[in-house]
């Protein structure tokens, strides 16, 4: 099972709409994905229409429930294990706990049937992210063209070292994802070549402004399903064609 984290600390800089259609577009490809939310926001279960009372990772980290009795089904191939706002209260607990940043590891270690695990991490560096950081073995970052993100990146790749380290473990940046991208403006193609410089090969092709990719979670749907035609899918189709083809 690959394991990826989808990580900025930097709030807005489209995370979750990365985690959600890289793990849709995977599924829709035939790949088995298990996509994990642990941002107390819950933008994932609200983009698939879940309930609220169905939101279980709150559940999930004290021990409440299961992996296997958490995880939602919202497409074929793809289980979704939502969060709320308990999470927020959850993490409290989870800070002064022996597992500390090993316990979505610990929770998650029994489902193996899964080809792909895709975590959207809050954006701060709090026990969630550092547990998600933990878990995965592939980090994917989506970096918004504002010259305040580069600032952030900095520090958000120093955390990622030090957790490879702590972990023992190698924690690769697999993804730099540029988001909010614009052609015309001379911001955007400064921020991507600086990007390119930074990150090499690991920099994935911009992610395009596009209101049809805004419009989606407000149906209920991906981009793939609400405009399968625009620059927003196809956009996220070239992403996602980085890990199906791996």
């Amino acid at each position: 099972m690959r394991r990826i984290a989808v990580v900025n600390h930097k709030g807005g800089t489209g995370k979750t709409t990365t985690a959600v259609h890289l793990g849709a577009g995977l599924a829709a490809a035939g790949r088995s994905v298990l996509l994990v939310d642990l941002d107390p926001q819950g933008n994932v279960g609200a983009w698939f229409g879940l309930d609220p009372d169905e939101c279980s990772m709150a559940d999930l980290a004290q021990g409440r429930l299961t992996a296997s009795e958490a995880r939602i089904e919202v497409r074929e191939n793809l289980d979704v294990i939502a969060s709320d706002w308990r999470l927020a209260e959850a993490e409290e607990l989870l800070v002064t706990g022996r597992e500390r940043e090993k316990w979505l590891s610990n929770r998650l270690k029994g489902l193996s049937e899964y080809e792909f695990a895709i975590v959207d991490c809050a954006p701060s560096m709090s026990i969630l992210t550092t547990s998600g950081l933990a878990f995965a073995e592939e980090v994917v970052i989506p970096i918004s063209m504002e010259y305040l993100a580069l600032i952030g990146v900095k520090q958000l790749v120093e955390n990622i070292l030090r957790m490879t380290v702590k972990n023992g473990g190698p924690v690769r940046i697999t993804a730099v994802v540029p988001t909010f991208y614009q052609h015309n403006l001379r911001k955007s193609r400064e921020i991507l070549l600086a990007l390119e410089r930074h990150f090499g090969a690991a920099l994935a092709d911009p992610i395009r402004v596009n209101v049809r990719l805004s419009e989606a979670p407000s149906h209920g749907k991906t981009v793939f399903e609400y405009s399968p035609r625009s620059r927003g899918a196809q956009d996220y189709r070239r992403l996602v064609k980085r890990f199906a083809h791996a």
